[in-house]
């Protein structure tokens, strides 16, 4: 059964809260975060703030201007929602797992390796999700991202196709 990110998003915000950025013992500086200098830098940390939970890590790979969108199964329709929504839905999903891995399939090295400054690019990529012990989410992540004038490319867009 094919579950949206956003019905996982969505519960995770309206569940129980913890500490989000307390590290899980044992795991803080297993890898290491990149400076986001290239598209393959900013989808390593994006995975690694999924991976370690870590809020704070991963509103630094959304600009400020980001935008998600998804389709509203409930609606029937597509819907969005902008970056204060997002950190507040995935920091619910933070709190709520012990577990979580992200995890993008292959990423060609034309974008892994992109890192133009004043330019944007779009590009999708399959990721497959694990929350605790549910079977993994599979589906792809249309992005686009953009390098910002701090040299760190984020992610100005979003849209999940299952």
């Amino acid at each position: 059964m094919k579950i949206g990110l956003y019905g996982v998003l969505l519960s995770a915000l309206l569940s129980a809260c913890l500490n989000p950025f307390a590290p899980v013992e044992g795991e803080t500086g297993a890898r290491t975060w990149s400076d986001q200098s290239d598209v393959g830098g900013l989808l390593h940390n994006f995975a690694l703030a999924y991976d370690y939970r870590d809020s704070l890590r991963y509103a630094d790979c959304l600009d400020e201007n980001f935008v998600f969108d998804f389709y509203n199964v409930e609606h029937s329709r597509f819907d969005r929602w902008f970056r204060e929504t997002d950190l507040k839905a995935t920091g619910g999903l933070f709190r709520n797992y012990q577990r979580i891995d992200l995890e993008w399939n292959f990423i060609p090295a034309e974008t892994e390796y992109f890192n133009y400054p004043d330019s944007t690019l779009q590009f999708v990529v399959r990721f497959n999700l694990t929350l605790g012990s549910e079977a993994p989410l599979m589906g792809y992540a249309r992005f686009s991202v953009r390098m910002s004038r701090d040299n760190k490319f984020r992610v100005i867009g979003w849209r999940d196709d299952f």
